[in-house]
């Protein structure tokens, strides 16, 4: 195992009134009603326990729209090493959040699966079960633990600007650099990649990343993936970067962490 939006739309009623001949003509009071305020989502970020799976943590991320990204790992020590992740499409109803079409990234190539979990809005914890290759994953947790993480605040590229060495989920090590200006290059194992890394329109502490790998080794050769990266401080000090990419038809996808 292994990131909705709510629209609401009001009516505005228009009385007419035709005055008959020699009589006033007037209108009614009235008032439109207040709108009921959206459903709480699972919308936010969380990490905890797995059972069953090769890793014993995760750390996931639903957006706004009811994407899901969860990357499945270790904690091992400071840092949250990632052995795989899962990505799909979900949604959010009364505490409860399905995904039908999710991806395990950690097999090559990734294998369909469903995931199913129910969620408290207010104290911000998750629990549910995931399904992909006849394996079933159990997983509960809340805010990432030993993190000063906060999702509702602004991503600014401070704070993933500069350099960066990563491992891959491919047990490569890479090399990222990220400009003041969001625009990224990458090498490792005789592969670059050029792209951009952008604090996501919803104002939510999330980056939009997108990479275009150079030709063969690269395991995407002349090919672009897009997804997200989140960077989070440390208990320690330190920094922590995870980035997972996956190319259109979802056949590809890497994450890379690492802390600095």
């Amino acid at each position: 195992m292994r990131k909705s939006g709510v629209t609401v739309l009001g009516a505005m009623l228009l009385p007419v009134f035709i005055a008959g001949c020699g009589g006033g003509g007037g209108d009614d009071g009235g008032s439109n009603p207040t709108p009921p305020a959206p459903a709480p989502t699972a919308e936010g970020v969380y990490g905890g326990t797995l059972t069953g799976s090769t890793g014993s943590a995760f750390e996931a991320l639903i957006l706004e729209s009811g994407e899901i990204w969860a990357l499945y790992g270790d904690d091992a020590g400071s840092i949250f090493q990632v052995y795989g992740f899962i990505q799909g499409q979900g949604t959010s109803n009364n505490g409860s959040f399905t995904a039908s079409d999710v991806r395990d990234f950690g097999y090559f190539p990734p294998v369909s699966g469903t995931l199913t979990a129910t969620y408290n809005s207010t104290a911000k914890t998750i629990s549910g079960s995931a399904s992909a290759d006849g394996m079933t994953v159990q997983f509960s947790g809340g805010p990432i633990p030993g993190s000063l993480y906060n999702y509702n605040a602004p991503a600014s590229l401070s704070a993933v600007a500069g350099s960066w060495q990563v491992v891959s989920t491919t047990a490569e090590s890479i090399s990222i650099n990220v400009t003041a200006s969001g625009s990224v290059t990458t090498s490792g194992s005789g592969c670059t990649s050029t792209g951009s890394i952008t604090p996501r329109p919803s104002g939510k502490n999330v980056f939009n990343v997108s990479l275009t790998f150079g030709p063969a080794p690269c395991v995407l050769p002349n090919a672009t993936a897009r997804g997200i990266a989140v960077a989070y401080p440390l208990s320690t000090g330190q920094t922590q970067l995870i980035a997972a990419v996956t190319d259109s038809s979802r056949t590809f996808g890497v994450a890379v962490f690492g802390i600095r």
